[in-house]
């Protein structure tokens, strides 16, 4: 029988690696230094809210879903989560962009 607590991580991963391989092979332009520094923003701002919403109980996580869940409730896959969220955020914004030119 095939574990569940990783499929969440690995299929977060296995999506990230999508988007990137297509950027790379339409080369958007997404793949660069302003990507990083993008993402280095964005994700502690993002984790910081969902560290006040889990510690008031606004948000929860499934123990039985989730590889490992660091209190206050925030689940290992968040911040993977969320750089994920902005790089197909701005991977969407720029092939928008490009076809609108």
């Amino acid at each position: 029988m095939i574990p569940t607590r990783p499929l969440y991580l690995v299929a977060i991963l296995v999506s990230v690696a999508g988007v990137l391989a297509l950027n790379w092979i339409f080369r958007t332009g997404v793949l660069s230094r302003r990507l990083i520094w993008t993402i280095s923003l964005t994700v502690p701002l993002f984790l910081i809210f969902d560290i006040v919403g889990a510690s008031r109980g606004w948000f929860s996580s499934n123990p039985h879903l989730n590889v490992l869940i660091v209190p206050p409730g925030i689940p290992l896959e968040e911040p993977i989560l969320l750089a994920f969220l902005t790089l197909v955020s701005i991977s969407l914004w720029q092939g928008a962009r490009r076809m609108l030119r």
